[in-house]
């Protein structure tokens, strides 16, 4: 096995506020290199070499045929309502047959078609639309589209959209365990030293951080369109971040619906770092 030292550790995160617990802080630590990306591009950025462990989408870790490792050091989830990822439409939702979805996470497009296989039966065509680009939610926006990050809030759509189903919610009413949305990726050919000192950088600023929710979501909530109480809200009530066995059986029965939506054509076992 090739072993990579490199002379930092690029560490590849999500600029969401959702991300900041897990990240506030490690950019000023000697030795660490961090890149900033949506969830869907992070993956390319292990493929390429650009980034050594990313906070990655976790249906990636499945649709990559690189070889990677699931660092346990902690988890981007949600236990119900994620107040993040919504699905909103003009017309009832087993009457669906497209989906505008935000093309800023894989994971979330993957969960929206099976909460739709599961719930109403149907399979609609997924159209990826770079909802960042367009402006405030108004009646010229698609009959049905799904909305994920910052700008579930910021956007305002529910004014917009007569039904709106929010995909952690469903997840947690469909199987009764939260959802994994993101989680540490690391590239196999790392070393085991940096892995040892990562996977130690990242536990310790999770602790640290979840000491300081206010302070962070005050600090972050307005520059990404937050009123700082709902951020509170939102980091303290809806996010979760310890990486626990639920999340690990969370993750396998998304894999394995996944794979019987035909969104997966196998399912590869979890290769867990450091247990």
């Amino acid at each position: 096995m090739t072993v990579v030292m490199p002379e930092i550790i690029r560490v590849g995160v999500v600029n969401f506020l959702n991300a900041a617990p897990m990240v506030d802080g490690i950019s000023a630590v000697e030795g660490i290199e961090i890149v900033s990306k949506v969830p869907s591009d992070l993956i390319g950025s292990l493929e390429k070499g650009e980034v050594d462990v990313a906070l990655a989408s976790s249906i990636d870790y499945q649709q990559t045929s690189m070889d990677l490792g699931i660092l346990p050091v902690g988890v981007l989830s949600s236990d119900g309502d994620s107040l993040t990822v919504k699905l909103c439409s003009r017309v009832p939702f087993k009457n669906v047959t497209e989906v505008h979805s935000d093309s800023d996470s894989h994971t979330s497009v993957a969960l929206l078609q099976i909460i739709l296989h599961d719930l109403y039966k149907i399979k609609p065509t997924i159209i990826p639309t770079d909802i960042r680009s367009m402006n405030t939610c108004d009646s010229l926006w698609p009959e049905t589209v799904l909305i994920i990050g910052d700008k579930v809030v910021s956007s305002a759509c529910e004014s917009e959209y007569e039904y709106t189903l929010d995909l952690g919610q469903a997840w947690k009413q469909q199987t009764g365990l939260p959802f994994v949305f993101a989680a540490w990726f690391c590239r196999m050919d790392v070393s085991e030293i940096l892995v040892q000192k990562i996977s130690m950088l990242l536990q310790r600023q999770l602790a640290f951080n979840k000491q300081r929710i206010e302070q962070i979501a005050s600090a972050h909530a307005s520059g990404r369109g937050w009123e700082a109480p709902l951020a509170i809200q939102y980091l303290t009530k809806h996010m979760q971040y310890d990486f626990t066995n639920s999340h690990v059986d969370s993750l396998q029965l998304f894999y394995s619906l996944a794979a019987s939506c035909d969104i997966l054509k196998e399912v590869r076992q979890l290769q867990i770092l450091g247990t």
